[in-house]
């Protein structure tokens, strides 16, 4: 995941003052609503919505909405010739579409906007094959809408942090097992890891992995005969790192390779004088849940459902 659960997306400090001059606080009918495709000329539209409104979803993405122009499904609202709603929901990879984006202004109710986007969407996924879609409720007022579609919760994702300067026992790497910091060369086989590590809907492409590497704070591999066969990858964080991504070959799972891999981000952050880290995961995932709290890390108690819809 791109960011911690316990960063909020950060609203201009002129919010207020911009509602007001800018929109209407009388609710708009739905007959006046008009949608259509997304085109790069919304781009500074969309900037304005994601920026702007309180009513916005943001995936936890490596991308910000309006870098997903061109790629469909991505749908707007118009009231006139105002851009007043939009719902992205591109695939990543071949099989599963997140809703990466939904927001409206002020005035409108989301669920009249979901509703005359949503369908259009949805229909944008099935002729391109997609099996899944996917939602992350981060706000509270996004779980009916979802629902509404027909999206049933099958998890949540929990946070879990790490304090500065907590000791913790030794975690090197099996025997024969090397941990070092990745480098540019080692995208594609970080890539491949990756993908065989996660399960629909978590997998994440090369063009993703791609560009979460271009925004890691610190990240490491560990390697066998050559081969990577796991890796780490932290992101600034509020008030220290966020471990994004940790991937180990199914071959290697249980082995120790992922808890050396989060004693190497806990080493970094040590020799940096020590640094909070958080970590995001799914509330079923013992394994990991295990190998975390092995490692110092406690459940803040933050926890977000996930909701997804078979197409």
């Amino acid at each position: 995941m791109a960011r911690s659960l316990l960063q909020p997306i950060q609203k201009s400090k002129h919010l207020a003052l911009s509602r007001q001059s800018c929109y209407n606080r009388a609710m708009w009918p739905s007959r006046s609503l008009t949608a259509r495709p997304a085109i790069p000329d919304d781009r500074r539209a969309l900037q304005t919505l994601a920026r702007y409104e309180e009513r916005v979803h943001a995936h936890l993405d490596w991308k910000p909405v309006e870098e997903w122009l061109g790629r469909q499904p991505f749908v707007v609202a118009e009231r006139g010739s105002r851009l007043v709603g939009a719902l992205a929901c591109p695939p990543d990879l071949p099989d599963t579409a997140w809703i990466r984006f939904f927001g409206v202004v002020e005035g409108l109710a989301p669920e009249t906007v979901w509703a005359l986007l949503w369908p259009l969407a949805r229909a944008g996924l099935t002729e391109r094959g997609l099996r899944q879609a996917a939602a992350l409720s981060l706000e509270a007022w996004t779980a009916p809408l979802y629902e509404s579609a027909g999206f049933r919760q099958t998890h949540a994702v929990v946070v879990l942090s790490r304090p500065a300067g907590v000791a913790h026992p030794p975690a090197g790497p099996p025997v024969d097992v090397a941990l070092r910091p990745a480098e540019r060369s080692d995208l594609e086989a970080i890539a491949a890891a990756d993908r065989a590590a996660f399960q629909p809907p978590w997998q994440l492409s090369a063009e993703m992995v791609h560009l979460a590497m271009a925004q890691a704070e610190y990240a490491s591999v560990a390697e066998r005969d050559g081969r990577v066969i796991g890796y780490q990858l932290a992101t600034p964080g509020r008030n220290g790192v966020h471990l994004a991504r940790l991937a180990v070959w199914p071959g290697w799972q249980g082995r120790g390779v992922g808890r050396a891999l989060v004693g190497d981000l806990i080493a970094f952050c040590d020799r940096r004088g020590g640094r909070e880290i958080t970590v995001n995961t799914q509330h079923n995932n013992a394994a990991s849940l295990a190998v975390y709290r092995r490692l110092g890390f406690q459940l803040t108690g933050t926890r977000f459902p996930v909701y997804q819809l078979d197409l």
